[in-house]
Parts: structure tokens; sequence; C-alpha cells
């Protein structure tokens, strides 16, 4: 009776995730969106013809708030021997709040004077899409953009679920004129700073951009992984850990960070017997699984225990400080593989819908590579055994060695000055213009 009141449970949480995932962003909806503001986008074309820009005032925007790439940038901006004005564009509480903890001037995106600002700023940084700062006013400024990720999922114009129009995908016409507000939004992005020339050439071909917009400098978000030693770095990590989980300790950690599913449920969801075998692994290791859904997937999982816990995005917003404080990392197609790697710790991939993926959302990189021979997994049961098989001094060397392939693919700069190059890059633009 017991194991069938669970498996109900179960089929509730299904239903639950199902539903929620059916009301969640997607990018359908978006690009409708941005298909009907186009009377606002040409109002803005207008008014930037008879402003003036003003170089030394800066705006920035991120759907993360104050933190990652753009807040690596900021940070780099006031450092300069005579920083810019800069103005932080926010759309939340949170990031209110954020702006006022760190004395940082801000402005609501939505209002006349986001309107306003982003129209005389001489400089415009976002993190995500142009819209992190106000959209309809940023014709004529140098555009940065710092990029949350890099580039392992296809993004905007090499991937057809992006440009996804719905319902609506068959009205003659429409879809060519999304292509073309993509390209036209895109094509003004001045500064596009990646982690190496192998990101450079996907980024180019996703924004439509050239050699001397898309720069292999670094990630500015990528910085704070090289500020000290690698034991400074952990302990500053698991403090940050200890914040939400007070009794880690040295208890192994593992975290478990898959990506978006473009509103689709996430395959790797635990199933109520994976749950249990997971239970009985992290009291055998003692270990502690942190699952960290993607923002826009927040709310499909529904489990919590001693061993297991759910930590979205809203309890821990920065994820790259806390990297080198992880023992484990799974993940599937996330670029936090390719940030975690600097730690050297095992990396597991566990990719169950492999095929439906690429087909779908597409890949730049073949993901066996990622993997290593044997290193795609399909179930947690196959989790579990890759990190059981690591009682084997040479299988965990192995695994290692996988992760440290990475690093040395992908990660050209390691100095910690990715965000002070970029912030270079844009003062060269400024004194050319």
């Amino acid at each position: 009776m017991a194991d069938m009141a669970t498996r109900a449970s179960l089929d509730t949480m299904t239903s639950m995730r199902t539903s929620r995932s059916s009301s969640a962003y997607s990018f359908a909806s978006a690009n409708l969106a941005k298909l009907a503001s186009l009377p606002r986008y040409a109002l803005g074309a207008i008014h930037s013809l008879s402003v003036h820009r003003d170089p030394n005032l800066w705006v920035i925007g991120s759907d993360f708030g104050l933190s990652d790439g753009g807040w690596a940038f900021y940070q780099a901006a006031q450092r300069l021997p005579d920083p810019p004005r800069i103005v932080w564009q926010v759309t939340t509480q949170r990031q209110r709040d954020q702006a006022i903890a760190a004395g940082v001037a801000w402005v609501d995106r939505d209002s006349t004077q986001g309107y306003r600002l982003a129209l005389q700023a001489g400089v415009i940084a976002v993190t995500h899409g142009l819209g992190d700062v106000n959209r309809y006013a940023q014709r004529g400024a140098i555009i940065v953009q710092l990029w949350h990720g890099s580039p392992l999922k296809k993004l905007n114009l090499d991937s057809p679920s992006v440009l996804n129009l719905g319902p609506l995908e068959r009205v003659p016409g429409l879809a060519r004129l999304l292509r073309t507000m993509y390209r036209t939004g895109t094509k003004s992005i001045s500064v596009f700073p990646v982690a190496c020339e192998e990101f450079a050439v996907s980024m180019r071909t996703a924004f439509a951009l050239s050699d001397q917009q898309v720069l292999a400098i670094g990630e500015p978000r990528g910085d704070e992984l090289f500020d000290g030693t690698a034991a400074e770095l952990r302990a500053r990590s698991r403090a940050l850990w200890e914040q939400t989980i007070p009794d880690l300790a040295e208890r192994r950690l593992i975290l478990q960070a898959p990506t978006w599913r473009d509103g689709e449920v996430d395959p790797t969801i635990p199933t109520a017997d994976d749950w249990a075998r997971i239970e009985e692994f992290c009291d055998r290791t003692d270990s502690v699984l942190v699952i960290r859904p993607h923002p826009k997937s927040v709310g499909d999982y529904h489990y919590s225990s001693n061993r297991i816990q759910i930590i979205d995005g809203s309890r821990q917003p920065q994820i790259m400080p806390l990297l080198w404080g992880v023992d484990v990392l799974i993940t599937d197609y996330s670029s936090i593989l390719f940030d975690y790697a600097v730690t050297d710790n095992p990396i597991v991939c566990l990719a169950p819908d492999l095929e439906h993926y690429e087909a779908t959302r597409g890949l730049y990189i073949d993901y066996t590579d990622i993997c290593g021979e044997g290193g795609l997994l399909r179930t947690w049961d196959e989790v579990i055994t890759r990190m059981d098989s690591w009682s084997e001094a040479d299988a965990l060397a192995a695994d290692r060695a996988r992760t440290r392939a990475i690093f040395d693919r992908f990660i050209t700069h390691r100095d910690g000055r990715n965000a002070e190059r970029t912030v270079e890059r844009v003062l060269e633009l400024l004194a050319a213009t």
C-alpha cells in the first residue's frame, strides 16, 4: 500500500510538472511578443536619430541581477582611473534590493527614465537578450553582450527552436520577419567576449556577427573562478554553501544542474525508485545531492530530505562562486560543465534525451567528445554506478583527466582579467567614435 501511495504521489507530481511546463516561458510566446512590439522598436529608432549619446554614461542590465558577467564588467569599469557613470536597469524587487545594498545607481528598465537613460547611454551591456536593458532605445550605442554561458547548445539564428512561432509558424512571411528582427538586433552588438576561438566561431553564426565583434578574450563571468588559490576558492565556496546547508562540513557535495528543455519536462527528474537509490547512495557515501534546476524550470522537482535538497536560483542566485565547493557535477547540455572544469573534479553527463535534443535544439559540439568513451549516461542507476566506480583510484583519475581535457580545450584565459580586457575593448571603440 505504501508503495502504491508513493507511486500515486509521483503521478500527481508528474501532472504538476506537466501543468507547470505548459504555462512556462517559451520561445514561441516571446517571439510573438517581439513581433507585436515592432511599432515601439520603430519609435525608438526615430528617437535615437535626434539624441546625442554620452560616452561617459554606461547602462547595464541582466536577467541575473547584479551578478555574473554584468557585475564583473561593472567592477572592471569602476576600477578605471576615470570611471564612467554607470546605471543598472532593474526589473524585479530583488534586483532593486541588490542595487541598493551595493550602492549602485539604478532605474526601472521599463520606466520613462529607463527609456531615456538607455537612449542617452554611450555603452549598453547585457547578459541575456537585448531586453536586459530597455530594448527600444539602444540604436546607436556601443552594445556589449556578456552572454551567460559558453555555447554547447545551439543559440539564436542557429537553432530552429529559438525561432519558433508556435501556431503562427505557417503564416506567410512571419518567420522571415522574425529572423530579420533577430538579425537587426544582434548585428548592433559591438563587443561579444567568449572563452576561446572555438566558441567564437559558434557565436558568430548564432548572432550573425564578425570576428571584430566576437572576441576570444575570455568571459568576464569566469574571472572569479581564478581569484585566488584552489584552497582559498574552495574555502570561500564551501562557506557560501554552508549558508544553505549548515551541516555540510566535509561531506561530499554533488551538484546536479540540468539545462532548460525549451518548455518540455526535464527527463532527468528522478523517479520514485531513483530517489530511493540516490538516498541509499548518499547515506552510504556521506554525500549530499543538491539539484539546481534551470531558472525557467523551477517547480519541476518535488523532493527534499536531509541528503537531497532542491536549491533554485532564488536561494542561491549566483552559481559561479559555488563551483569550487562542489565535489561532483552532474549535468547535461548546460554550459556549467565548461565553468566547472576549472576545479579538476569529475563531471557526470546525464543526458537521456540526447537524440531528441540534438534534433530539436541542436548542439555545436559532438556531445560524445565531451562525455568521453563510456561517459554518456542515460539513467540515475548509471550515474550511481559511475560514482561508485571511483572507489578505484584509476577510475577517478580517468574522470578527472576528462575534466582537465575540457578545461584545456575551452578555457583559454586564466588570469582573471577577462572583464578588464572587455572594458579595454569598449574604450577602444569609444575612442574611435
